[in-house]
């Protein structure tokens, strides 16, 4: 059995994990929130705005939970997403500011549909990941891709 997922798998058992792509998360609002860019906002500015995320039980929750806490912030979303694509039409919509990753957001910031919001704090790097339990036999078909994907990641 075999995962790729955006965050480090947290399991009582082991398992092998190779980090196949770093990414960046921005914060990005609707064009109603450009006056926000004019200065980095700290954790604590962007709670005072409504906010979507991913639904609680996701990667991408837990990761901005934890990292929020870190700050003395707990994550209440005005708006939960199940996928992060989902995201980009709330956020056009003026409906809040959310976290997502630069290669998603580029083409609506540039078209200025969305804005880039500055942040004082710092977003922790994310990876997108390949997880396997060593200890299992993986199929064929689980060999080809992992043979794939590591070949991919060895070319870049």
């Amino acid at each position: 059995m075999w995962y790729i997922y955006t965050m480090a798998y947290d399991s009582a058992m082991k398992r092998k994990e190779i980090h196949l792509q770093e990414f960046k998360e921005i914060l990005v609002g609707g064009k109603t929130f450009a006056g926000l860019a004019e200065e980095p906002l700290s954790v604590e500015e962007v709670k005072k705005y409504p906010f979507i995320c991913l639904e609680m039980g996701t990667a991408t929750y837990r990761f901005y939970h934890e990292w929020m806490l870190t700050h003395g912030i707990e994550l209440v979303p005005d708006i939960e997403a199940a996928t992060t694509d989902q995201i980009l039409p709330l956020v056009k919509s003026e409906l809040g500011l959310a976290f997502l990753p630069e290669t998603m957001a580029r083409d609506a910031i540039q078209k200025g549909e969305i804005v880039s919001l500055p942040l004082r704090d710092q977003v922790p790097e994310r990876y997108v990941c390949m997880v396997y339990d060593s200890k299992r036999i993986m199929s064929t078909a689980a060999q080809k891709l992992k043979k794939i994907l590591l070949e991919e990641l060895s070319a870049i």
